[in-house]
C-alpha cells in the first residue's frame, strides 16, 4: 500500500512539473510566435488538436458541476473525494494545455488566418493558462469555497467562447441555427431570382464559407463576398469568366478526394453533381454577379436548373378554393405527369407533362378534374396544339403556363385572354406571330410575364410590344444579343456512340432550323462546301471521328465539335473484375467497362467524376468472359489524361487469351505513349492490335505508372489509371 501511494506521489509530482513547464513553453511560444517554424515532424501533432480537445471540454465541465454541486461537508466526509477533485483539475489543465500547444502549432500551418483563428487560438490559450494557475493556487487560504466556484465559472464560460469560436473555424457562421434559417429565408420567384445570389452563393455558404470567410482566410480566400471572389487567394484568381475548365475553383474541385488540394476537403460535406454542374455553367458564362435568370434563354441549361428550384412564392392566403381530393390527385400521377400541391398544406396543383411521344390532348382532359385547383401547368416541349388552348382555357385559377417550344401559333393565343388569374406565360421557341401575341396583351389585363425567346419576332416587333404595353415584362433576349449569346451551341450526337456493327450518324442540336456540317476524314468542316447532315444518310460500319459545325442565319456558327464513335463488335457475357477500384473512383464496378456511359473532363458534364474507374497503387486486371468462342484481334479502351492532377495513361497494357482462365497466354504487349508536359486534360484511346486469336476468356491487364516523371512538379508520386469504356473487335 505504501508502495502504491509513493508511486502515484511521483506521477503527480512528474504531472504537476509537466504543466508547469507546459505553461511556460505556451506563454513563450505566444509572445515569439512571429518567430516560430513548426518543423515537419511536429504536423502531426498539431493536426492531433480537433481530436485532443474534447478531453478539456468534458473535465472542465464535470469540474464545473462537482464545484457547484458537492458541498465541503461532503468533502470533508469523503476524502478521497478530495483527492479525486484534485487529480481532475490536474488532469484538466493538462489537456486544456495540450490542446492549446497543438491548435497553436496547427495554426502556424499554411492557410490558417483571419480574426477568428486570432480569437479562437488566445481564448484557448488563456483558458489553459487560467487552469494552470488555479490548480497551483488552489490550496492557498485565500482560494475559498465563493473563489473556487466563481473561478471554475469562469473557466467553463471561457471554454464555451473558446469552444464557439472553434466550431466556426470548423463549420461555418451560425452552423447551429442554419437549418432554421435557411427554412425561414423568403422564397423568391423565378422572375425574380439572380443567378449568382439566389443560386451561387448559397452553395459557397453551405461548402465553402466556413473556411474561406473574412474571418478565416484559409490560402489567404475569401469566399463569402463578390470581391473576394473576383481577387482569388495564395495560388491566383479563383475564376476564369468563360473558362470553367480552366478556373482554379472547378480545378480544385474535380482534383481526386484524396488529393490534398482536393476543395473541400476529405472529411468535409462534398458538393453534388447538380451544385458542380451549376458553378460551371455560371462561370462559363461568364461569371457574371448580376445576371437574372428570367433574362437567360429558356433552352439554357442554366435556366432549366433554376425553373426547377424556383417557383412562384405560394401565397396560400388567396387560395379560397377547396383541394382536390387525395384520390383523385393519386389517380392522375403517373409515368410522364406528375401533378402536387405547390406548398405543403396549400389547396393549390402544380402538374408537369414529360413525354412528348406519350402527349395527347387527352393528357389535358384529365386535368379537368382538377380545373379549380391547378395554379401552374408545365407543357414545355410537348407536342401541344391551337386546340388544345380551348382544353387549357378551363383552368379558371391558372396563374403560371409553360408552353415553351410547343406547336401552338399565334392564331390561338386568343383562348388564353378568357383566363383571368394567369401572370406568367412562356411562348418561347414557338410560331406565334406580332399579330396573335398583340392580340392577347390587348385582352388578357392579368399578364405580367411573358417569354418570347427564339419565335421569330423582329426586334422591332418586340420594341413596339414593350412601348405599347409597358405593364407587361416581356422578355426576349433580344437586349443580350451579343457575340457570345449569338454563337450556336456545339452539335451533338443524337444517340450512343457505341455500335456493334453499323449504325446511322444521328447528330442533333437544341436550337431548331440549324444547318450542321460535318466530315468523316478528319479534317474540319466549313459552311460551304463540307457536306451537309441529313438524317438517315451517313452509315458507319467503324469508328470513326465526326467534325461538324452548327450554322444557322442570323447567329454565329458553333465552335467544332469532335465526336468519337466507337465499334465495339464483341460485348462480353460477363465482366469480372479482378483486382481493386481506387475508392475515390469506383464508378460502376465491373459493369463500368461496358455501360455505354462515357465519362468527360471538362466543365460541361458532372460525369467525369461518376463514370471513370480508377486504379492507383494496383494494376487494372479484367476478365471478359463469352459464352461462345470469339475472334478478337483488337481491344481499345478510354482513359483520362491530365498531367497536373497526375492523371496518365497507362504505363503498359497487355492482352491475355485463352479457353481457360486459369491458363491464359499472352496475346501482346504495348507501352501507350506518355505526356511530356503539363496541360489541358484530354481523352486518349489505347488500343492493343494482335492477331487474330478465337477463345472465350480474355483478360486486359493495365499498369499505372508507377512514378511521375521530373518533369512534373509532382514528380516521383504514383499515377492513377481512369478507364470508362472498352471496346473489342
Amino acid at each position: 500500500m505504501t508502495h502504491n501511494r509513493s508511486l502515484s506521489n511521483k506521477l503527480l509530482i512528474l504531472a504537476e512539473g509537466i504543466l508547469f513547464a507546459g505553461t511556460v513553453l505556451l506563454i513563450f511560444f505566444l509572445l515569439f510566435e512571429s518567430y516560430l517554424e513548426v518543423p515537419l515532424w511536429l504536423s502531426p501533432l498539431g493536426r492531433m488538436h480537433p481530436l485532443m480537445l474534447h478531453f478539456p471540454i468534458v473535465l472542465v465541465c464535470l469540474l464545473l458541476a462537482m464545484e457547484l454541486f458537492v458541498s465541503r461537508e461532503t468533502y470533508k466526509q469523503n476524502p478521497g473525494l478530495v483527492e479525486f477533485s484534485r487529480v481532475l483539475f490536474l488532469l484538466a489543465a493538462i489537456s486544456a494545455l495540450f490542446s492549446a500547444l497543438m491548435g497553436l502549432f496547427l495554426s502556424l500551418e499554411e492557410g490558417y488566418t483571419g480574426d477568428l483563428v486570432v480569437q479562437h487560438k488566445w481564448s484557448g490559450s488563456l483558458l489553459a493558462i487560467l487552469l494552470s494557475v488555479l490548480y497551483g493556487v488552489r490550496r492557498q487560504a485565500w482560494f475559498t469555497p465563493k473563489v473556487a466556484k466563481a473561478s471554475v465559472t469562469f473557466s467553463a464560460l471561457l471554454l464555451v467562447v473558446a469552444s464557439h469560436w472553434g466550431a466556426t473555424l470548423t463549420h461555418g457562421e451560425n452552423f447551429l441555427f442554419a437549418p432554421i434559417a435557411e427554412a425561414r429565408q423568403e422564397k423568391v420567384s423565378l422572375e425574380e431570382a439572380v443567378v449568382f445570389d439566389h443560386m451561387v452563393m448559397p452553395i459557397l455558404e453551405r461548402k465553402c464559407n466556413s473556411c474561406h470567410n473574412a474571418r478565416k482566410s484559409k490560402g489567404e480566400l475569401v469566399m463569402s463576398s463578390k470581391e473576394g471572389l473576383l481577387k482569388g487567394g495564395k495560388s491566383g484568381p479563383l475564376l476564369t469568366a468563360g473558362n470553367a475548365a480552366g478556373s482554379l475553383l472547378l480545378e480544385r474541385i474535380h482534383l481526386p478526394l484524396d488529393d490534398e488540394e482536393h476543395m473541400p476537403p476529405s472529411g468535409k460535406t462534398q458538393l453534388s453533381d447538380e451544385e458542380i454542374r451549376l458553378l460551371e455553367l455560371w462561370i462559363e458564362q461568364d461569371a457574371a454577379f448580376d445576371t437574372q435568370v428570367a433574362a437567360l434563354d429558356p433552352k439554357n441549361e442554366l435556366f432549366q436548373l433554376a425553373s426547377l428550384r424556383f417557383t412562384e412564392r405560394p401565397d396560400t392566403d388567396r387560395y379560397n378554393f377547396s383541394p382536390a381530393s387525395k384520390a383523385i390527385v393519386e389517380k392522375l400521377n403517373h409515368a410522364f405527369r406528375s401533378v402536387m400541391p405547390v406548398a405543403k398544406e396549400s389547396p393549390a396543383l402544380d402538374a408537369r407533362v414529360y413525354s412528348r411521344a406519350e402527349y395527347s390532348n387527352e393528357v389535358l382532359q384529365e386535368l379537368i378534374e382538377v380545373k379549380t385547383q391547378l395554379v401552374s401547368l408545365n407543357l414545355s416541349e410537348m407536342s401541344v396544339s391551337d386546340s388544345d388552348l380551348g382544353t387549357i382555357a378551363q383552368f379558371e385559377n391558372l396563374d403560371r403556363l409553360n408552353l415553351n417550344f410547343t406547336d401552338i401559333t399565334g392564331a390561338g393565343l386568343g383562348r388564353l385572354a378568357e383566363m383571368p388569374k394567369l401572370q406568367h406565360l412562356s411562348l418561347s421557341g414557338t410560331r406565334v406571330d406580332e399579330v396573335g401575341v398583340r392580340m392577347l396583351l390587348q385582352n388578357q389585363n392579368g399578364l405580367k410575364t411573358l417569354y418570347l425567346w427564339d419565335t421569330g419576332l423582329a426586334d422591332s416587333e418586340l420594341d413596339q410590344l414593350e412601348r405599347d404595353f409597358p405593364g407587361v415584362r416581356i422578355l426576349s433576349g433580344k437586349e443580350s444579343k451579343d457575340m457570345d449569346i449569338l454563337q450556336l451551341n456545339l452539335p451533338v450526337l443524337a444517340t450512343s456512340p457505341i455500335f456493334a456493327d453499323s449504325m446511322f450518324l444521328r447528330l442533333g442540336h437544341p436550337i431548331r432550323d440549324v444547318i450542321i456540317r460535318y466530315t468523316l476524314d478528319g479534317t474540319e468542316p466549313d459552311s460551304v462546301s463540307s457536306p451537309v447532315y441529313q438524317e438517315g444518310k451517313v452509315l458507319l460500319k467503324e469508328a470513326k471521328v465526326v467534325k461538324a459545325k452548327a450554322y444557322k442565319e442570323g447567329w454565329f456558327g458553333s465552335e467544332l465539335a469532335t465526336l468519337q464513335v466507337y465499334q465495339s463488335r464483341f460485348n462480353p457475357d460477363t465482366v469480372h473484375l479482378l483486382s481493386r477500384l481506387n475508392r475515390v473512383h469506383p464508378a460502376n464496378g465491373a459493369l463500368t467497362f461496358f455501360d455505354g456511359e462515357m465519362g468527360t473532363f471538362n466543365a460541361n458534364s458532372p460525369a467525369w467524376a461518376n463514370n471513370w474507374a480508377g486504379f492507383l497503387n494496383n494494376d487494372m486486371e479484367v476478365l471478359l468472359e463469352y459464352q461462345q468462342a470469339v475472334p478478337v484481334s483488337q481491344v481499345a479502351m478510354r482513359v483520362l489524361v491530365e498531367p497536373e492532377t497526375v492523371i496518365f495513361p497507362p504505363a503498359s497494357l497487355e492482352l491475355w487469351g485463352g479457353d481457360d482462365p486459369g491458363k491464359l497466354q499472352l496475346l501482346g504487349r504495348i507501352q501507350p505513349k506518355q505526356p511530356s508536359t503539363l496541360g489541358k486534360p484530354y481523352i486518349d484511346d489505347v488500343s492493343i492490335t494482335v492477331p487474330t486469336f478465337t477463345g472465350r476468356f480474355f483478360k486486359v491487364v493495365a499498369k499505372p505508372v508507377g512514378s511521375i516523371p521530373d518533369w512534373s512538379p509532382r514528380k516521383g508520386r504514383a499515377a492513377l489509371l481512369l478507364v470508362d469504356e472498352m471496346f473489342v473487335n
